[in-house]
C-alpha cells in the first residue's frame, strides 16, 4: 500500500472538506511516534512527511508538541493526515488519487448533496428521540438503503449526516457494518490494527 500527498488545508478546494475530515466520528488519533515509526513507513510516506515538514530525525517529529497525526476520511476517501501548526497535510492511497476532487465546483456539488441528505436524514429521524437504540438503528438502516446509490456515489458516510451527533453510536456502528464495506474501504479498516497496537 503506497500513499501520496494530495493537498493541505491551505490548497483544498473547500474548507468544508477539511472540517468533514477533522470532525469525523470515524477519525482516529495516532501518536506522533507511532505514526512516524510504524505507519508512515508502511504507507511509503515517511521520508516525504519528514522532508516536507522540515524534520531530520524521527525523534524531533515524535516530540513536536505542535504536531498531531490522524486517520480519517477526506471527501469520503480513507486518508491519513498530519496537522502541524494548524495546517492539515493529507495523504491518500495512490489507487484513490483519481477520486480526489480538486475542483471547487465539484467539491461544492458534493457538499450540496451532503446538505440535502443531511436535511432528509434529520427529517426521517425526527421522531427517533423516544425510540430504542435498536429502533434508531433500523430507521438509519432504512434511510441508508433508500439513499445507498447517492451516498456511495458521493462517498458519504452516514455518520457525516449527523450534524448534532445525537446518533453518533448508531451511525458509526451502521457505517462499520454496511457503508464502509460497500465503499470498499476494507484495506483501510484492516489497517486499523496498526493504530491500536501502537
Amino acid at each position: 500500500m503506497t500513499f501520496q500527498f494530495v493537498t493541505s488545508c491551505v490548497n483544498a478546494p473547500s474548507g468544508d472538506d477539511i472540517n468533514e475530515m477533522a470532525d469525523s466520528l470515524h477519525r482516529k488519533d495516532i501518536s506522533n511516534g507511532h505514526f512516524i515509526r510504524v505507519i508512515a513507513p508502511k504507507l511509503g510516506i515517511q521520508t516525504d512527511v519528514m522532508a516536507s515538514l522540515g524534520y531530520n530525525t524521527q525523534k524531533l517529529f515524535a516530540d513536536d508538541w505542535a504536531m498531531s497525526c490522524h486517520r480519517s476520511y477526506y471527501q469520503g476517501i480513507p486518508c491519513y493526515y498530519v496537522e502541524h501548526s494548524r495546517i492539515e497535510y493529507i495523504y491518500v492511497d495512490q489507487k484513490d488519487i483519481g477520486k480526489v476532487l480538486h475542483d471547487r465546483q465539484e467539491s461544492n456539488d458534493r457538499r450540496l448533496v451532503i446538505n440535502r441528505l443531511e436535511d432528509d436524514f434529520n427529517e426521517a429521524m425526527e421522531s427517533s428521540s423516544q425510540k430504542t437504540v435498536s429502533e434508531k438503528y433500523k430507521l438509519a438502516s432504512k434511510f441508508y438503503l433508500e439513499n445507498k446509490e447517492e451516498l456511495n456515489e458521493n462517498r458519504i458516510l452516514m455518520a457525516h449526516l449527523d450534524h448534532d451527533r445525537s446518533l453518533a453510536d448508531v451511525l458509526v456502528a451502521l457505517d462499520k457494518k454496511v457503508v464502509i464495506p460497500d465503499l470498499t474501504f476494507s484495506e483501510f479498516k484492516k489497517d486499523a490494527n496498526l493504530i491500536e497496537l501502537g
